[in-house]
């Protein structure tokens, strides 16, 4: 794997700047996008039924709904399509766009394959008159195995209530269509910001339909439950990581979407005033040829006022969550206070 340094690091928002995302579904599909079709044969495996569509999520984003694969955006499908990772996807991405030159980027084997031009509408035709389905959920009870999930991560019922976590039984894409139904272990992560209801919906056991959000970048995981001030605050990637970290340490901590979203300055300057210390705790991936938890956290600390830390390799764990599964709380606890926090 060849990587050049100079470059900016692949994300889905720096792809976004050079392509849409009709043209990524368009190139890795027989058919081109066509929002008026109820269903069509799965462009991701072999079917006898049609099961296969696409509809416009929250953001506005042109989103795929796969009957027995699941949900999500343009960068999932390749994922799907290929079997890839998420920045083997965008390095795929990037490499059949030919845009290499703009990222660093994995080196990936280039797809060739050319576009019936004469069949293909522009995403302003395929838009035009379209509503913008919203994402729905149906909640359920909590159940004793729910409960047990989460509490291997340190997380009690009161702190899934406090974070505005639910258990669900069944995902609505649009309310025309009928509902598919969830794993046994499925959950809705609700956000409320500028008037408006967001979620993100967690499947863990899921190997083709771990996520669905309609949050956008600009929704950081938890900080509608951060204190006014304090002395310490810790910026990690997921919710789930949040509530194991506020629960474990008693150190407030926040979440952007993933890792590959940058912060607003203004948003960093805040939480600066707001908190005497701030850290940066993101994946320590260990046992991949790139780094990218790590790479992805330089990017945000550099020139900033944020100590980045993270979890020593013979651990061997990448995020606190799977700390504290496999040590417990209070070791757990004494790992991050004399080797995480303190590196010497």
């Amino acid at each position: 794997m060849t990587i050049n340094l100079n470059k900016t690091l692949v994300s889905k928002k720096g792809l976004l700047e050079y392509l849409q995302d009709i043209d990524v579904y368009n190139l890795y599909s027989d058919e081109p996008v066509d929002l008026a079709v109820n269903g069509r044969l799965s462009p991701l495996r072999e079917e006898k039924n049609s099961s296969f569509g696409y509809f416009i999520g929250e953001s506005g984003e042109i989103c795929f709904n796969d009957f027995v694969l699941g949900s999500g955006d343009f960068v999932r499908f390749v994922e799907l399509k290929f079997g890839l990772t998420f920045f083997e996807a965008l390095s795929q991405i990037a490499t059949d766009f030919n845009l290499i030159r703009h990222f660093k980027c994995k080196e990936m084997q280039k797809y060739n394959k050319t576009t019936d031009s004469q069949n293909v509408k522009s995403r302003d035709e395929i838009l035009r008159g379209v509503n913008v389905n919203k994402l729905g959920v149906r909640a359920r009870g909590w159940k004793a195995y729910d409960l047990a999930y989460w509490q291997q991560f340190g997380i009690t019922k009161t702190v899934l209530d406090y974070y505005n976590v639910k258990p669900i039984d069944y995902i609505f894409f649009d309310t025309n269509k009928p509902a598919v139904q969830a794993d046994k272990y499925a959950y809705v992560f609700y956000e409320y910001k500028d008037g408006m209801h967001t979620m993100k919906i967690y499947q863990p056991f899921s190997k083709n339909f771990k996520w669905l959000n309609n949050h956008n970048d600009s929704i950081w995981q938890g900080w509608a439950q951060l204190p006014k001030n304090g002395s310490e605050l810790i910026i990690t990637k997921s919710l789930k990581d949040v509530m194991s970290i506020v629960n474990t340490l008693g150190i407030p901590s926040v979440a952007l979407q993933s890792e590959s979203v940058m912060p607003k300055q203004s948003v960093l300057d805040e939480l600066d005033a707001r908190f005497e210390t701030l850290y940066l705790l993101y994946d320590n991936d260990f046992d991949k040829d790139f780094n990218i938890g790590r790479a992805l956290g330089a990017k945000i600390v550099e020139d900033q006022y944020i100590i980045q830390v993270e979890i020593n390799e013979k651990h061997q764990c990448k995020d606190f969550s799977d700390l504290v599964k496999k040590y417990g709380q209070t070791k757990a606890k004494e790992i991050w206070e004399m080797q995480i926090k303190m590196p010497f």
